[in-house]
């Protein structure tokens, strides 16, 4: 981890330490143990795939555990929470909060992000002819991946089934 990432994560712990004492809440070593993983990390990730990547502190923290810890993550404003038509919930740290829309292969479950200022336009109009003034919206296209369709395979193919998107 570089020296800017560090400063970063630790920036991110004393919000969410500042969140956790307003609140009234106890800043525990299992919390702080989390979040630091999190503020880590630059991709999404299931509770599961999270629990998977604190493995060696099973004994020190259960799913459950991780599961409370988000979620205060996600009250706290750290965390943005997705639902990908899938059965498990999505997770992502932003810290510069940027927006962005996601894509996702229904073979594989691989998630690009991307931002498009034309869509970004479009959907104020949209708002705006209806009488509404946009505050938020989560945009999520569902796809086939390029691996898939030029190789016939997808490397990412059945490695977690739990992974695999279900629109049905």
């Amino acid at each position: 981890m570089d020296q800017k990432s560090k400063v970063d994560v630790h920036r991110q712990l004393a919000i969410f330490s500042n969140f956790l004492r307003k609140r009234g809440l106890k800043i525990t070593n299992q919390r702080l143990l989390v979040a630091e993983k999190i503020f880590g990390m630059h991709n999404h990730f299931t509770v599961d795939s999270l629990a998977e990547d604190l493995k060696d502190r099973r004994q020190e923290i259960s799913r459950a555990t991780i599961y409370r810890i988000v979620s205060v993550m996600v009250e706290a404003g750290v965390l943005t929470e997705h639902n990908f038509g899938q059965n498990a919930r999505y997770y992502e740290h932003i810290p510069t909060q940027c927006h962005h829309d996601h894509i996702l292969c229904v073979d594989c479950g691989r998630i690009e992000e991307f931002v498009n200022d034309d869509i970004e336009r479009l959907q104020n109009k949209i708002a705006k002819s209806h009488g509404f003034e946009l505050q938020d919206h989560a945009l999520n296209l569902y796809g086939h991946c390029r691996e898939l369709k030029e190789t016939g395979k997808c490397a990412r193919r059945n490695v977690n089934p739990e992974d695999q998107i279900d629109l049905g």
